[in-house]
């Protein structure tokens, strides 16, 4: 019986990685319309699951668009929708924090990719972006927690667009820019986590915020200041 189950299992694996290569390689190869029908498939069929983790398969549709077609992220984009198809079907024996981590991931190639795009530029069209951004985030992080208090989402909600418009007044390179706004979203999604759980405490919330100065310490000194 365990050798059958161990059967199955790689069976799916293997599965699940054909997949996530077909979906790298269409978007590689594939103009995004038709990729765009191939990664549905990829991820709807079979249903199960799928809706628990629409935002982060739809955050990763949007990368896929705005990212030009390379080898690197062909190999990126294949590897999260295989790790995305791993908690979708449950083979991932801690689900909450692999599904944690995938937030993070996508949440930090959003970011990257959205000072790229407006580097110190202000104006409507960066808000607006930086709203979206916002909302995006923090639909992928309710997606993944149990408690569904509104009052905790629109919290998070309006830190991570201010953070986000904090960080294009930020007079260092985009890199820099967005490596200190995923430091505080990390932190943000790590409290709200914890809060979801029950797992927030004086000393847990001092040690994340020492742990957070500490970074942001080192990667503020590291930056060139542009004048």
């Amino acid at each position: 019986m365990v050798e059958k189950l161990k059967s199955i299992l790689k069976r799916a694996h293997w599965s699940l990685a054909i997949r996530a290569v077909i979906f790298g390689l269409a978007w590689f190869f594939l103009p995004f319309w038709l990729f765009l029908f191939i990664a549905l498939y990829l991820y709807f069929v079979p249903f199960f699951q799928s809706r628990r983790l629409l935002w982060p398969f739809f955050s990763l549709l949007i990368l896929a668009f705005v990212e030009p077609a390379n080898f690197l992220f062909l190999v990126i984009f294949a590897a999260l929708f295989y790790y995305l198809l791993l908690i979708k079907d449950l083979l991932l024996i801690d689900r909450r924090f692999a599904h944690e981590l995938l937030i993070l991931v996508l949440s930090f190639l959003l970011v990257h990719d959205f000072y790229e795009k407006f580097r110190w530029v202000i104006g409507g069209t960066a808000l607006a972006y930086s709203f979206l951004l916002a909302v995006l985030v923090t639909l992928m992080v309710k997606g993944f927690m149990d408690n569904k208090d509104s009052l905790l989402f629109w919290f998070f909600f309006v830190l991570a667009w201010q953070f986000l418009v904090l960080g294009l007044f930020l007079p260092v390179s985009f890199i820099y820019q967005t490596l200190i706004v995923f430091i505080i979203l990390f932190t943000l999604i790590d409290i709200v986590s914890g809060y979801s759980l029950g797992d927030v405490s004086r000393n847990k919330i001092l040690a994340t915020s020492l742990s957070t100065s500490i970074l942001l310490v080192i990667v503020l000194a590291s930056a060139s200041w542009k004048a």
